[in-house]
């Protein structure tokens, strides 16, 4: 199988030198990759271009990114361009992931999954315009969150407060192919067939009237994809949250498994067993120094 793999990075280019390494073992990987303009890319490129001209792509245009704004979802469309403009042939999956990740199974577990459900979308959404969700994550989407791509630390956090006592709100719904749909929620990170990021690619840089909605809400990238895509002709192969409880991404994520505390839990080879049980395919977060362990154990399970 041909597998794209679009990669979000800040930190930490000896990680990602090392997950590349273990995609690109097995079967045909490329990898487009979109580090933050706020970070130097050098040292990303020394480790990682050199002998892979030609499958290892870093997006032209680098955005500053500020977590929840909508820079975030500028990202998005630039690795989907990176990875569907002027590329040879055509991809069976299109994973998105970012550079603290790893995966958790093996490549022939991995292919095997993928093989027998070819059609499948592993993006897994919640409807926020059901009523059914926090008030909370229906307001990411309905106040108006200005300033979220300001790097002034305190002119964002005032802003989000400001905004959420304002009376004035977006209903969670937008316009989709001339009908007005529902907003959903999902992780950022997620499989999915080329024909539906074919789609997104299109809606994300023809519909305007969808962005400009997108670009007051919070966490904007959790929000855009899934929305078209469960309004999209690709909706019935998509997932469906199991709950309608929204517990952060731990059950919006359909191959990614994350920790959560007061931030993200950076594992180690004590989280061995709680990750192999999580049933998903990566994992996040690995931090060199940290996760090395870890990763040797999954490495050598991926080759025997």
């Amino acid at each position: 199988m041909k597998i794209a793999y679009l990669i979000s990075a800040y930190k930490d280019p000896a990680q990602l030198e090392r997950m590349v390494k273990r995609l690109e073992r097995h079967g045909d990987a490329w990898f487009f990759i979109h580090v933050d303009a706020n970070t130097d890319i050098s040292p990303f490129r020394e480790r990682l271009q050199p002998g892979r001209e030609q499958t290892l792509h870093f997006t032209q245009k680098r955005f500053h990114v500020m977590w929840g704004g909508f820079n975030q979802v500028r990202y998005q469309i630039e690795m989907l361009r990176c990875c569907l403009d002027g590329q040879p042939g055509r991809f069976d999956r299109i994973f998105i992931l970012t550079a603290q990740d790893y995966p958790l199974w093996s490549h022939k577990r991995m292919m095997a999954e993928l093989e027998a459900s070819p059609g499948r979308e592993y993006i897994r959404g919640l409807n926020v315009a059901t009523g059914k969700v926090q008030q909370y994550i229906v307001e990411r989407t309905t106040v108006y969150h200005l300033f979220r791509d300001f790097r002034y630390l305190p002119l964002r956090a005032i802003s989000r407060k400001i905004a959420r006592l304002l009376p004035v709100r977006k209903k969670p719904q937008v316009m989709i192919g001339g009908k007005l749909c529902d907003v959903w929620v999902a992780s950022s990170y997620m499989c999915i067939t080329e024909g539906l990021a074919r789609y997104l690619l299109n809606e994300m840089t023809t519909n305007k009237r969808l962005m400009r909605y997108f670009s007051t809400s919070f966490v904007a990238e959790e929000l855009v994809i899934p929305t078209i895509a469960f309004n999209s002709p690709y909706a019935h192969n998509c997932l469906l949250s199991a709950s309608d409880d929204y517990k952060g991404l731990i059950n919006l994520s359909a191959v990614t498994y994350f920790c959560y505390g007061h931030a993200i839990k950076v594992f180690t080879e004590a989280d061995y067993d709680e990750l192999m049980s999580s049933g998903r395919m990566f994992a996040r977060k690995f931090e060199t120094g940290i996760s090395d362990r870890l990763m040797d154990r999954l490495d050598r399970e991926d080759e025997a």
